[in-house]
């Protein structure tokens, strides 16, 4: 009995250190966002996010970076407006890099 709740205890470390470390890797990371930014976006939104066209929402002042990064994925994935949508040429994770970045602006 003693050997059966061992490794129960040995198997319940092992799957919650495995919990930690895999949410580790999946932090965002501001300097691929940047890159990311950098190649795809700045064009429309300005290098710092001021928005260099008409109607592009200004990232410096941070108000539309206060929605939720569920939110904001979407809206990236989908499109908005003349923003064409991102979805199959970007992954979740570029996308919540370049979240990332926009948040350094503010």
């Amino acid at each position: 009995m003693r050997a059966k709740t061992s490794i129960s205890l040995f198997t319940l470390l092992l799957a919650v250190g495995g919990f930690l470390f895999a949410d580790s890797s999946l932090a965002a990371d501001p300097n691929n966002g940047a890159k990311i930014y950098n190649i795809q976006c700045s064009n429309c939104h300005g290098p710092r996010g001021q928005g260099a066209m008409p109607g592009t929402p200004d990232f410096s002042r941070g108000q539309t970076l206060f929605m939720p990064d569920a939110t904001l994925v979407e809206t990236i994935e989908k499109g908005s407006g003349v923003m064409p949508a991102f979805r199959g040429l970007l992954s979740t994770q570029e996308i919540l890099d370049v979240i990332a970045y926009l948040r350094t602006f503010q």
